[in-house]
């Protein structure tokens, strides 16, 4: 393709003063530059494994690599991705890339040196190295994306070097259990870049380190579950330690009894070196602490500009704030865990029952610098998504108690449902308009289940019993129905 690229520049310089062919010849090399390739990877591919691509060094910006999902294992898992606007994804399941006791360039399974590199779907662990920050993948490059990958007993999950530049968007991940144990290391360690958005994601299990760390200039940490659960020991949940705009709304936020550090989520604890402005936002999050030795839920730097905490739950032992805050209302604060009305939490499910303190006791929060404080989602475990509804007042936490549901917009005859009690699939026809959202609600009232942008919803995980099922369309029409659930 190069020599193709090098004839053509040549024939240029000859024949400049024949203007219809000059622009031909333009034509025929953007055009070679906008095509790009699929490479196929897989034990009965051409590149066997991603290190079998990467050696052949035949990728061009914009390429795509779909691998097939199988485990590969030490040097075969290893790959240097040097080129820009890459996509990078597994196939009809995650293929696992396993460590094995391998890593290149002394930094891990992965190393991204492109720009804006996009990569989907894909499983990494193992990764270790002499200087005990192994990564899944390290960022070597400017701009990120990943999306509904699993990094997990990695030196750390995932790693980026520090190029002041560029924006990263982590979206319906799971990171469990990366982490040396010796504090340094993170189940996520985002160094010095422009933007990050976290959201839908599951991080749990950082053994001593932090679940998230960002020295971002700008964070947005929308809708994530970022747990110890019971034998989690980790130190921060979540840790932006130079400042910064930040945003923390929607997410469910509980240390455990073997935390290591006292404090759930700090801001600033290592200086305000960030860009202006230094503002945080915590809008309706739940904070759940079962660390009854000592807990500081909210550490802020004093020298903050805006510390605006607004319509959380803060459940448990422990100090609210440390530190300053400017707007600090609406917020539900209750000792013990058991008297704010959740749903089930004993298994880490934090809707609310209609008895629930936390309901219709938030108010509405104006925008932050265009960025809006209004929760329009929830998070769905594992690592999906759902639509927030508020009925009225909105309610303190990452839930809304919706409350028994009314009378159907549709008639039946312009939506039906149909369930498949074999494989728990429940199935939405509209004659209107397209499915926004299913939601499903238990018999006291109470969100159990969501899916957006679907007609089906999987019912097989959730117990035997009736059902409410709401069915909202993109032009604004809902229907409801009852169901019951006897798989």
């Amino acid at each position: 393709m190069k020599n193709i690229k090098t004839q053509l520049f040549k024939l240029l310089l000859k024949r400049q003063s024949n203007v219809k062919i000059l622009i031909l010849l333009m034509a025929i090399v953007l055009s070679i530059n906008c095509q790009a390739t699929v490479f196929q990877v897989g034990s009965t591919q051409t590149y066997v494994s991603p290190n079998a691509l990467y050696l052949a060094n035949v990728l061009q910006d914009g390429d795509t690599i779909n691998i097939d999902a199988e485990t590969y294992s030490g040097t075969a898992a290893l790959a240097v991705w040097q080129n820009n606007n890459l996509l990078i994804r597994g196939e009809a399941g995650k293929p696992h890339l396993v460590a094995d006791g391998q890593y290149i360039m002394g930094k891990g399974i992965w190393v991204l040196g492109g720009n804006d590199i996009i990569v989907e779907n894909i499983e990494f662990s193992g990764a270790s190295v002499p200087d005990h920050n192994g990564a899944g993948i390290r960022l070597d490059g400017i701009g990120l994306t990943i999306r509904s990958c699993y990094f997990h007993n990695n030196e750390t999950g995932l790693l980026t070097s520090n190029p002041y530049a560029g924006d990263i968007l982590i979206e319906y991940s799971e990171f469990s259990t990366n982490g040396y144990s010796d504090g340094y290391s993170h189940n996520l360690y985002i160094g010095h870049v422009e933007k990050l958005t976290f959201r839908f994601n599951y991080s749990h299990h950082a053994s001593i380190g932090h679940n998230l760390k960002s020295r971002a200039n700008e964070n947005f940490i929308y809708y994530n579950r970022i747990m110890d659960e019971q034998s989690g020991n980790s130190s921060r949940l979540i840790d932006i330690p130079n400042g910064g705009f930040s945003i923390l709304m929607g997410n469910l936020l509980m240390q455990g009894e073997n935390a290591e550090n006292n404090n759930m989520v700090g801001y600033g604890k290592e200086g305000l070196s960030n860009s202006s402005p230094h503002e945080l936002y915590v809008i309706n999050n739940t904070f759940v602490n079962k660390k009854t030795t000592s807990c500081i839920f909210l550490d802020i730097d004093n020298a903050v500009y805006v510390a605006n905490v607004t319509n959380n739950i803060f459940t448990g032992i422990g100090t609210i704030i440390n530190g300053v805050t400017t707007i600090m209302t609406n917020n539900i604060t209750e000792p013990v865990i058991s008297n704010i009305g959740f749903v089930n939490e004993p298994n880490y499910n934090y809707n609310l029952n209609s008895n629930s303190i936390a309901v219709d006791s938030g108010i509405v929060v104006s925008p932050a610098n265009t960025y809006s404080l209004t929760p329009d989602s929830i998070y769905v475990h594992p690592t999906n998504s759902g639509a927030r509804n508020t009925n009225g007042i909105i309610d303190a936490g990452a839930y809304e108690y919706i409350g028994m549901l009314s009378i159907s917009d549709f008639s039946p005859e312009e939506c039906t449902v149909y369930q498949n009690n074999i494989n728990g699939i429940l199935s939405v026809s509209t004659k209107t308009s397209n499915v926004k959202n299913i939601l499903v609600f238990n018999s006291l009232g109470s969100l159990v289940l969501s899916k957006s942008l679907s007609n089906k919803i999987d019912l097989s995980k959730i117990d035997n019993g009736v059902y409410f099922i709401r069915i909202e369309t993109m032009n604004g029409r809902f229907f409801n129905k009852s169901i019951v659930k006897s798989l």
